[in-house]
């Protein structure tokens, strides 16, 4: 075992084996790359990693021939290759392995000599690096096989079907050998003065926020909301327009399809509220909120009869299936220096394995997700005098101006023809979603547990 190797990614935000018992960890590909005028002799690798839970590949760059490892992303000149591969469609091979870069468009990015090239603070499970204000690489740091989704949607919405609320698709990364295709990067327009909408929305409602009751502050964010809503209606109709037989065909709805996304919601309250029983018996909730905690794990059956009762009023009225965003959220939108809001991020749940995430869904399932994002604004941002108020004030606000929105904003092809069954489908979407949010916070951050938990306690189950 690669204890180095191994040390070397557990240093990394992005490295997605955190807490798990490797097993082992090895570079299976090492590929030399030489950049243009480079004085620095670099490498690019897949690094395998073996867990209890299985095995995961990852992307890894570094200068060759030093004593130690380390991430060449943070080297100025090894990004400035990076922005340079586009232009001339760097390929390097080795013990047939190849790394591809490829420009997307008839005309790749060119990148002036002076150019300034960053590796962004706001490293994730992806590492960015901002190329001149022009455009953003997101370096896929775990790989899988097979179509990557961002890559998939970004394409067909900008360049197949011309959506303006996506920023244009313009390069990929990808390894090719004998068992096929791993998408390892993606360039794409960067959108200048844009800020990301969890962000603008938090900072145009901060007076709102901070405001004592006896003060007379309009609701803000209302027009925006509606402005997301429509856009948020635009993106699935573009998704569900593609050719017969393609990945972008909608697809007829059934109970059946009910049935499933119910039994996904009910197995997603089961497994929250075991884990939230064990963080009470660990005493990793905050105090003041362990009476909540404990009033929702005693009303666990109560909520896990939810979404059957749910799936049984809908019927067979549920509308069309198709390509959704899947993890959609404020952060997941951009808002232009204009006033316009555009989307990123196609790829999906990062737990989720790449196949699922491909899946057809109902695009309502969308909708449930921007509402609870709505939800967390609210508790993070109303911390005034009078938030126990203006914090659910807002919140409904936003949903109502948002859902307004989508609705104006395309035909009823794609919904349950019933409006009581649009509203179910998006109830049934926000149990799982709020449930999710739960695990996820005790997960990786216990002291925002409270906001699903309050959402959960809320609930008429």
């Amino acid at each position: 075992m690669n204890r180095e190797l191994i040390e070397f990614l557990e240093s990394k935000r992005w490295f997605g084996d955190k807490g798990r018992e490797i097993r082992e960890a090895v570079l299976t590909d090492v590929i030399p790359c030489e950049w243009k005028d480079s004085r620095t002799p670099y490498a690019v690798a897949r690094a395998s990693v073996t867990t209890d839970d299985g095995t995961s590949t990852y992307q890894l760059f570094f200068e060759r021939g030093t004593p130690r490892l380390s991430d060449a992303l943070d080297d100025p000149e090894f990004r400035r290759g990076l922005a340079d591969a586009f232009a001339t469609n760097a390929n390097f091979e080795h013990d047939g392995v190849r790394w591809i870069a490829e420009s997307e468009g008839k005309i790749p990015l060119t990148v002036p000599p002076t150019a300034q090239i960053t590796l962004s603070s706001a490293q994730q499970s992806n590492s960015s690096v901002i190329i001149d204000g022009q455009a953003i690489l997101k370096i896929f740091r775990r790989l899988e096989p097979g179509v990557h989704p961002d890559v998939e949607v970004t394409r067909f919405l900008t360049i197949e079907r011309g959506f303006v609320h996506v920023p244009v698709l313009l390069g990929t990364i990808r390894f090719e050998d004998a068992r096929g295709t791993m998408i390892a990067g993606m360039l794409q327009e960067l959108v200048p003065g844009a800020v990301d909408g969890w962000t603008y929305a938090l900072a145009c409602s901060r007076e709102y926020f901070a405001a004592s009751a006896s003060q007379d502050s309009p609701l803000p964010f209302g027009t925006d909301a509606e402005r997301l809503g429509a856009v948020t209606r635009a993106m699935h109709e573009a998704l569900a327009s593609g050719d017969c037989g393609s990945a972008f065909e909608a697809q007829h709805a059934t109970g059946t399809d009910v049935r499933r996304w119910a039994g996904q919601a009910t197995d997603t309250i089961e497994r929250a509220t075991r884990a939230l029983e064990r963080a009470i018996a660990a005493r990793t909730i905050p105090e003041e909120h362990v009476a909540t905690a404990r009033q929702v794990v005693a009303r666990n059956a109560q909520y896990a009869a939810v979404p059957g009762t749910l799936e049984e009023a809908i019927g067979s009225d549920v509308g069309s299936k198709a390509r959704t965003h899947g993890d959609y959220h404020l952060g997941q939108v951009i808002r232009s220096a204009a006033g316009a809001f555009l989307v990123i991020d196609f790829e999906g749940e990062p737990a989720r394995p790449l196949r699922d995430r491909r899946d057809r869904h109902s695009p309502l399932r969308d909708v449930a997700g921007m509402l609870r994002s709505f939800a967390y604004g609210a508790a993070a941002g109303a911390t005034g005098p009078d938030a126990a108020r203006r914090g659910p004030h807002w919140e409904r606000h936003a949903r109502d101006a948002f859902l307004r929105g989508y609705h104006s904003a395309g035909g009823e092809t794609l919904l349950p023809r019933a409006r009581d069954n649009v509203t179910r489908l998006i109830t049934l979407f926000e149990i799982e979603k709020i449930f999710y949010e739960l695990q996820y916070e005790l997960d990786h951050r216990p002291d925002w547990a409270w906001i699903p938990l309050r959402g959960i306690a809320g609930l008429r189950a």
